[in-house]
């Protein structure tokens, strides 16, 4: 996968400055495609290289014009750079190629982004949104991005406040047309799926409804571009507290989480683990105790860290164990599965509601 002739131009040549691209390759084995409009917008930090290469990941698995919009806000003049390019998705007989626009601009120049984008958004094809900042932060450019496309992406990595970015999102949803999603939501798909399997029986059900003590270990492992290690494991809480219908109580720092059962007290605790080989931010493993003295155990295998092994213990008896395969972790996957996706997940919204009544703090500290 590669990008062909890049260079700066003026805004107004950009179609035909990709038109000369095109007639370049003319003769070649490339086919052009695109089944959506993928924008992405994010501030100037070092997650841009990070993000560039997700969006190289997208064009695999699914074809689209690329608008990526860089804003420089510690630069005050008046400067909007923007360059052309193809990508190439696919090696062989026929390679698929897509087009790329990339603006960055400056502050002073930041509000022409919406006029620059709008005439080179092809039409009738969906128009997805990755929202690589923080929402909770007044931005009228993004306003206007936001309100142009029929799916919103978020990326709560981005949130200097967990409720804040909670809120935001929740209102977005409530006021605008288009559904939302969010990348660290998608990566614990794997988690939810697991736990919908192991307790999707009457008496299973019951079983973690009678939930004493839950113990979450997570990869702490920070990268440049991830920092926030454990949303992912405060969004698998909450989603548990949100489906087995829990109230939360009070919240301890760091991150031990107080509920009230229809059988009593719930405490959850989240505890970051260093994990070289695994992701920043991945569940390792959860452990449950009842106050039934029943125990379940999920924990990633050594060698094969994608397979998670399954332990249910008891005074009575100790089941078999068994093991439960989630995805591999693959860069770029979330965004893939959120593009996937239709609609927006009632789940996911019932968990925004109630981190947005949290009031402790950032929850990321």
């Amino acid at each position: 996968m590669e990008a062909h002739l890049t260079h700066l131009i003026e805004p107004s040549q950009i179609e035909s400055e990709l038109e000369k691209i095109w007639d370049s390759l003319q003769g070649t084995n490339k086919m052009r495609a695109c089944l959506f409009n993928l924008i992405i917008y994010s501030k100037k930090s070092q997650r841009i290289g990070y993000l560039s290469e997700i969006t190289q990941k997208i064009i695999e698995k699914f074809p689209c014009r690329i608008i990526f919009i860089t804003h420089d806000e510690t630069c005050s003049s008046h400067d909007l750079k923007t360059s052309v390019s193809v990508l190439t998705a696919d090696e062989g007989e026929y390679e698929i190629v897509c087009d790329l626009i990339e603006i960055e601009v400056c502050s002073k120049d930041h509000p022409r982004v919406p006029f620059v984008i709008l005439p080179h958004i092809l039409p009738d094809l969906p128009i997805y949104l990755v929202y690589a900042d923080d929402p909770s932060e007044k931005n009228p450019v993004a306003e206007n991005l936001k309100n142009l496309a029929s799916r919103i992406i978020f990326d709560s990595e981005g949130a200097c406040s967990l409720p804040l970015f909670a809120k935001a999102v929740l209102g977005y949803h409530e006021r605008c047309h288009g559904t939302i999603a969010d990348l660290n939501w998608a990566r614990t798909e794997g988690w939810r799926s697991l736990f919908a399997s192991v307790f999707k029986g009457e008496s299973c059900l019951e079983e973690i409804k009678h939930a004493k003590t839950i113990e979450m270990h997570y990869n702490s492992r920070e990268t440049n571009y991830v920092c926030h290690t454990s949303i992912q494991s405060i969004y698998l809480t909450t989603w548990l507290a949100v489906q087995l219908g829990w109230t939360l109580k009070k919240i301890e720092k760091p991150l031990i989480f107080h509920y009230e059962s229809t059988f009593g007290p719930v405490e959850v605790s989240l505890h970051g683990d260093y994990k070289e080989e695994i992701s920043p931010g991945r569940l390792l493993s959860i452990e449950i105790y009842t106050d039934q003295e029943t125990h379940y155990s999920f924990t990633r295998r050594g060698k094969c860290l994608h397979h998670v092994m399954i332990q249910k213990s008891s005074p009575k008896v100790c089941f078999l164990p068994t093991n439960y395969v989630l995805d591999k972790d693959v860069s770029g996957q979330s965004l893939v599965k959120e593009i996937c996706h239709t609609g927006t997940s009632t789940h996911y919204t019932k968990v925004l509601a109630l981190l947005s009544s949290i009031n402790l703090g950032d929850l990321l500290s």
